[in-house]
């Protein structure tokens, strides 16, 4: 059997939003191992060229689109594009997300408008695009990354919190709008794993705490998020919607949660 027909997503297009680095780039590769096309929507064309090249599919089956999920004139042009070169979108991953550090005293309102631009709003606007078409074929897989931190919020994180709190709530909402459709909406809450943004905002002692606070004692990688939502995507979760899968190590489920305002992390 062919490897591209062999996987739970064989024939299925994906659309995966902030694909080009961190748990979207995990994801794109897994979709890619499942069988599915892969579109790779991100802001950032050099990082899109990088991994369509790292990829090294050859049949056409992945592409990428250069896209700011907070323009919806962009995010209703990228979604026509993907179904123009593919026929159709089967699968919507909203990845893409920026972090800040910063308290409801001191945090600016530009930094605020861009973390829930991107993070919430994008994840409404591709959503809203992509299950507007789901929607008239009556199927489809909508996967959204929201956050432990949109149910065990941090200090020192408004925006961050708030906004993935946020996806939670659209999630579930979208859930009941479209399950009489046939389209599934979920979420996946990660918790620490091991991405550039991590590597950014997570100091030593930082990590050294939440190594602590973690029953697994460890960061995940990204590959284990992607493996939960490639299960979202695929046929074997078609009953499941309206859910948030939570992939932490068991940190949310401690009794001791890190305060990350204990050791403040750099912006």
């Amino acid at each position: 059997m062919d490897k591209k027909e062999s996987g739970r997503l064989a024939f299925k297009v994906a659309l995966i939003t902030g694909g080009a680095s961190g748990l979207g780039l995990a994801t794109a590769r897994r979709l890619l191992r499942e069988g599915a096309a892969v579109a790779v929507a991100d802001v950032n064309a050099q990082a899109i060229e990088r991994a369509i090249a790292e990829f090294g599919v050859a049949d056409g089956r992945a592409r990428g689109y250069v896209l700011d999920v907070r323009d919806p004139a962009r995010v209703e042009a990228v979604v026509a594009q993907v179904e123009a070169d593919f026929g159709r979108i089967d699968v919507l991953v909203t990845s893409a997300g920026v972090s800040y550090q910063g308290s409801v005293l001191d945090n600016p309102i530009e930094a605020w408008e861009r973390v829930i631009g991107i993070n919430l709003t994008g994840s409404y606007l591709c959503a809203q695009a992509v299950a507007r078409r789901m929607a008239a074929r009556r199927s489809g897989r909508i996967v959204m990354l929201a956050s432990i931190s949109g149910q065990q919020v941090w200090s020192g994180r408004v925006a961050y919190c708030s906004s993935k709190g946020g996806v939670l709530g659209l999630a579930k909402s979208c859930a009941i709008d479209l399950a009489p459709f046939g389209i599934t909406v979920n979420s996946v809450s990660p918790g620490p794993i091991e991405t550039p943004q991590t590597a950014t905002l997570h100091n030593r002692i930082v990590r050294e705490a939440i190594v602590n606070a973690t029953p697994m004692a460890r960061y995940g990688q990204p590959e284990e998020v992607a493996d939960v939502i490639a299960f979202l995507a695929s046929d074997d979760a078609r009953f499941v919607t309206g859910h948030d899968m939570v992939v932490d190590g068991g940190l949310t489920s401690a009794a001791i949660l890190y305060d990350l305002s204990k050791n403040p992390q750099p912006a």
